[in-house]
């Protein structure tokens, strides 16, 4: 009877020279992945400093035209009264707005 050697996973010079051979193709790959993807994230950060610069020119000019004052309304105040986020309700001789109730509109009575 005769037997017949695997032919996968024989220990013989070409296989060894095969597997060299892929593991070269495997680091290629990887190298090429590995630049794509820096390059991607170098795009992407690009994009991010483009996006930043242009908020930045918008909120300068906003904030550099004469007679226009640089203020948060979210600061706090320094007196004991004073509330956040509220603009001029109070503030330089204008009242809160007044609002009437409004009374049902019943039909039949």
């Amino acid at each position: 009877m005769l037997l017949k050697s695997p032919s996968f996973g024989s220990s013989g010079p070409s296989s060894i020279k095969n597997r060299k051979e892929e593991l070269a193709k495997q680091r290629e790959y990887q190298k090429k992945k590995k630049a794509k993807k820096a390059e991607r994230f170098k795009k992407m950060d690009e994009q991010r400093e483009d996006d930043k610069s242009k908020w930045q020119n918008f909120s300068s000019k906003a904030f550099g035209k004469r007679g226009f004052v640089k203020k948060s309304i979210f600061k706090t105040p320094e007196n004991a009264q004073g509330r956040v986020g509220i603009g001029t309700c109070g503030v330089s001789g204008q009242k809160m707005t007044t609002f009437s109730s409004a009374n049902k509109y019943r039909k039949g009575q």
